[in-house]
This record gives structure tokens, C-alpha cells and sequence, in this order.
């Protein structure tokens, strides 16, 4: 499971919550189904307000079962998967070697962007972003990243 928000407090009478949004995608979506205190909701309606969410799950009617969700993190089912079939969240850390065998660095962070993602790699200090698409990405190992390191990429 992966933590992608916190319930501050409710709103209103209709059993409406407001939530903090800890996830660095955009996780929250009509019809999406997130797990609290082990059970599983189903958002009905989202709005946004200021820095949190105002989100209605089809589950909660009223004011009083919203309160009994109040200060509960919020987790989804990491399905989010790349064209390789792992998670997204399993990469992290991972050792990253160019296809020679030549150790490059390590995984720092995955940042998503409109075209995609990238893979942010430490190498002793020094950032460099990496698009995590097949024509870099070798291979995902249980232990390493191989990726092919073409002029001006590093």
C-alpha cells in the first residue's frame, strides 16, 4: 500500500472530509478506491480548497461516520506500474550501472512529468535526470537499473 493523504477534519453534514494530500502524483480521482483503517472507500467527489481536498466517499452519508475517520492516513494499492511490469515505488534506491558493467550511481527520486517519467540519479553528489523509457532503460534487476548511456546523457 502506498500513504497518499492524511484526514485533517470533516466538513459539513453530508460526511464530506477534508484531506492533506501526501502523494506526489495526482492520486485522487472520481470513482478511485482508498483504503483507511484497512477498509476500502470509493470517492464520489473531490473539490479542492486551498492546500487540502474536500473529498465525499460513497460510504459515508453523514457527519458522525466522517468523525470517526478523522486524523486516519489514507493509502491506495500500489498498481502503479512501468512498461517493465515493477512498481514504481520498488526502483528507489536502486543501484543504476551502464550496460558495460560501469557503475553510475543510484536512484534518488522518480519524478513524473507530462511526457512521462524520469529517474533522478545521484552519481557522488551530482544530479542527473534519466527518462525511464525502454530506449534507456535496459533492464530492471532486483538489485540494479541498467541503462544505455548515449553522448550527453550523463
Amino acid at each position: 500500500m502506498y500513504l497518499i493523504g492524511y484526514i485533517t477534519t470533516t466538513h459539513g453534514i453530508k460526511g464530506e472530509l477534508k484531506i492533506k494530500n501526501l502523494s506526489d502524483y495526482d492520486r485522487f480521482h472520481v470513482d478511485t478506491q482508498v483504503i483507511i483503517n484497512q477498509k476500502k472507500y470509493d470517492i464520489e467527489r473531490i473539490k479542492h480548497q486551498h492546500d487540502r481536498l474536500i473529498v465525499k466517499f460513497k460510504q459515508i452519508h453523514t457527519m458522525n461516520e466522517a468523525l470517526e475517520l478523522k486524523d486516519q492516513e489514507v493509502y491506495i494499492e500500489d498498481k502503479v506500474q512501468d512498461d517493465f511490469g515493477i512498481h514504481y515505488s520498488d526502483i528507489l534506491g536502486k543501484d543504476v550501472y551502464d550496460i558495460n558493467g560501469k557503475f553510475i550511481g543510484f536512484v534518488k527520486y522518480l519524478r513524473e512529468v507530462p511526457q512521462g517519467h524520469l529517474i533522478e540519479i545521484d552519481m557522488n553528489g551530482k544530479l542527473k535526470l534519466i527518462p525511464f523509457v525502454d530506449a534507456f532503460i535496459k533492464e530492471v534487476l532486483h538489485d540494479r537499473i541498467v541503462i544505455e548511456v548515449i553522448e550527453g546523457l550523463l
